[in-house]
Order: structure tokens, then C-alpha cells, then sequence
């Protein structure tokens, strides 16, 4: 079940992140910033555990902060040629500090590459809006609680 070539709808690419970024940009000056924080922050988590589910790893890697990259990356190795992940919902984001911190809490499905066996994991990821960048980033993907599942790590 090897994927040879990343095609369709799923690959957002570079543009997608700039249209995040200007989607962000305009939160700045208007009285609605937060409703508009809240929508940039859920098409950042999407378009990030998108990108991980496809397997578009430097284009998820975009919405982790630089001291959380080395981590990131160790995350992809555990992950990679084990396990695919084949659906992931948002269940709800709960707003930790004036909508500038979320922690989103997402349901996933995944199987083992050697097993047939759908398996399940709901988890909470936290996010913090980059004041410099004008960014939503994850500083915690949530990604450990499948690793802890039964899914032979």
C-alpha cells in the first residue's frame, strides 16, 4: 500500500500556507479578530494534520516553532513506514488564553502497515499564535498518544 505520487485535493503546498498567512495577516486590524483567530487557527490544524496524514511532512513542518523542530522530525521517523493514518476530525478547540492558545481535540484512524486493523485514538494538541510571525503553531501535535496505543511502536 505504498503511495507513488502525491496527487489531488490533499496537496495544498506552499500556497495554501501563504493563503494561511494572509488569512492571519488580516485578523490584525479589524474589531472580529478573534472570530477570525479562531478560523485561522482551525485551517492550521487542518492543513497541518493533513499534511502529516499525507505524508507531506516539510509542509507540516511549517507550523512547528524552531526549538520544537528537532522533536518534530524524530516524530516523523517513529511514524514513517509504520503506520498510516486514514481520517482525522476536529472534535472541539478549547481557548486557553484570550484566543491566543488553543488546545484542539482530534480523533484519528490509523492502521499498521503490517496490519489490517483499524485502529482509533481521540488526543488534544496545543497551538499559540505567533505574535511575530502572525502564525498559528503547534507546540504540541498529540501525535505521542498513538505511539502509546497498541499500534506496536
Amino acid at each position: 500500500m505504498t503511495q507513488t505520487a502525491k496527487t489531488g485535493p490533499r496537496r495544498l503546498g506552499p500556497f495554501f500556507v501563504l493563503f494561511l498567512a494572509l488569512i492571519v495577516a488580516s485578523c490584525a486590524s479589524t474589531g472580529s479578530q478573534d472570530k477570525k483567530l479562531v478560523t485561522s487557527l482551525k485551517l492550521s490544524v487542518d492543513a497541518f494534520n493533513d499534511a502529516f496524514r499525507s505524508e507531506e511532512y516539510t509542509e507540516a513542518a511549517a507550523f512547528v516553532p524552531a526549538d520544537k523542530k528537532e522533536y518534530f522530525w524524530a516524530e516523523v521517523d517513529r511514524f514513517k513506514g509504520k503506520i498510516r493514518i486514514t481520517d482525522y476530525n476536529l472534535r472541539e478547540v478549547q481557548h486557553t488564553d484570550k484566543s491566543t492558545s488553543a488546545n484542539p481535540i482530534m480523533y484519528f484512524q490509523f492502521y499498521r502497515l503490517d496490519s489490517a486493523a483499524l485502529q482509533t485514538v481521540t488526543f488534544t494538541q496545543k497551538w499559540y499564535f505567533d505574535q511575530k510571525d502572525k502564525h498559528w503553531k503547534v507546540s504540541d501535535s498529540g501525535f505521542g498518544a498513538i505511539t502509546k496505543t497498541r499500534a506496536g511502536f
